[in-house]
């Protein structure tokens, strides 16, 4: 046999969920045993790669090239433009939305908390329709759907209104994260997801960087002539590139591999075959009460979801008040703060790729330099807080979509993580306490202890 070519076999497992093992058959062929969960692997849906399929480690990686070239850059933009959307409101902290909309106390806190209201809700029947629709087109129209209710953020008029549209950005917005956490896993091979997870959760940092550029440039024209603010010009720019991204994805995703337009035909089963190997599932229209009972009985996610929470204290109180905290704490103009904010972006850019694997002493060195940092100093905030806050959200990730077996399970436990996600999110914009700026003790001293608390959690998962 040419030693580029490779038989492809299915190992036995003592796995129950999500697995198969390979049984003798009367004509003394090979095949899954049908008592474990066969359908996840070979759904009428999904197709399936023929058994003892043989292909050459070259047709495997035109395979993993097409992936990396075509559908991963689809779901780096999908990031980028869903948190310049969600950085908005931070951007238009400081150009003028709390004046337009009278927004007092602690109601520029809820408007920002309160999209994670939306989102949390959204969570669970969001985890059906995953399993139930195509997931290109689900995905494609709630994109467009958060564009459109991004420019209408431009016209609220007061604190309900901005809170009503707030809520509804959460819902639509609230997919987002569980596709790409499953697109990773129906597509992708264990070995490679680490990494792939990474590269689109730094798009996070692309997104932001993009935001305060534009937002840069937007400021520094002369508006007195419009009718339209700064802020309002943010969401009408912001928004619009999102729907028509939302139709990009809609055409553009596939359902499954067996299905994905850019394969051929023998490259839509070598892309399922390599896939199958991950004992995991790819797609299954059933939802599986099992899975979901067992996915509330294993350690693993709940300590994900515990994780996810403690992490998002940190980014959702920072996402909505990194400005703020730039203009009042540290003392910049509106305009420099969002130049002041873009270096914070590059290191967040490059460090999640590689954070991820020195996890547990990156929370450490960062934890030991935040809590020396000299509160009398407003300045010696920028390196420690505002521009060394990358949290490996994306390392639970990947061992989610790796680790979890069984497309129920996976999205049960993708659910938990972000419902953790949410609550961290919701909650951190609280932290910041307005009768304490510019120093903000409350908010800085419950970062320092989450990232303790992480760190605790990380040894757990060792």
């Amino acid at each position: 046999m040419d030693k580029d070519l490779k038989p492809v076999t299915m190992m036995p497992t003592n796995s129950t969920v999500g697995m198969g093992e390979l049984v003798e058959d009367t004509a003394g062929g090979r095949k899954l045993s049908a008592a474990v969960d066969d359908d996840e692997k070979r759904s009428e849906e999904l197709g399936s790669a023929p058994f003892g399929l043989v292909y050459s480690s070259k047709e495997d990686a035109r395979v993993r090239w097409k992936l990396d070239l075509i559908l991963l850059p689809m779901m780096v933009c999908t990031y980028v433009l869903n948190y310049m959307d969600k950085v908005a409101l931070s951007e238009a902290s400081i150009f003028g939305i709390k004046e337009d909309l009278n927004l007092l106390g602690q109601q520029y806190s809820w408007s920002s908390s309160i999209f994670y209201l939306g989102y949390l809700v959204w969570q669970y029947p969001s985890s059906h329709l995953m399993q139930k629709l195509p997931i290109g087109r689900y995905f494609g129209v709630l994109i467009f759907l958060w564009g459109l209710t991004a420019c209408t953020t431009a016209f609220t008029k007061d604190f309900a209104t901005l809170c009503v549209n707030r809520v509804f950005l959460g819902v639509f917005e609230s997919c987002m994260l569980p596709i790409l956490t499953i697109l990773i896993s129906q597509y992708w091979t264990r070995e490679e997801q680490p990494l792939r997870t990474s590269l689109w959760w730094s798009a996070s940092a692309v997104g932001s960087f993009m935001a305060d550029a534009i937002t840069y440039g937007l400021s520094g024209s002369d508006h007195s002539g419009s009718k339209y603010a700064v802020w309002q010009v943010v969401y009408l720019v912001f928004g619009p590139m999102t729907m028509f991204w939302g139709v990009v994805v809609f055409l553009g995703v596939p359902a499954s591999p067996s299905n994905a337009w850019f394969f051929s035909k023998r490259e839509r089963d070598v892309a399922t075959d390599r896939v199958l190997k991950n004992h995991t599932g790819i797609k299954n229209t059933e939802y599986k009460w099992n899975q979901v009972w067992e996915c509330l009985r294993d350690p693993q996610p709940w300590i994900l979801a515990i994780h996810a929470f403690l992490q998002c204290l940190q980014g959702g109180g920072l996402t909505s008040f990194s400005k703020i905290v730039l203009t009042q704490t540290l003392g910049y103009t509106s305009r420099h703060a969002t130049l002041m904010a873009m270096p914070s972006n590059a290191i967040h850019l490059v460090s999640v790729v590689f954070a991820c694997y020195v996890m547990i002493a990156t929370n450490i060195i960062v934890l030991i330099g935040a809590v020396s940092v000299d509160t009398q100093n407003f300045r010696s905030y920028l390196p420690p807080v505002i521009y060394v806050n990358t949290v490996p959200f994306g390392l639970g990730m990947s061992m989610l979509s790796s680790n979890i077996a069984g497309f129920t399970k996976k999205s049960t436990a993708s659910v938990m993580m972000f419902l953790g996600y949410c609550l961290g999110q919701f909650t951190g914009p609280q932290f910041f306490i307005t009768h304490e700026a510019p120093q903000f003790q409350t908010a800085f001293k419950g970062f320092y202890s989450s990232v303790a608390a992480m760190i605790v959690l990380e040894i757990v998962l060792l």
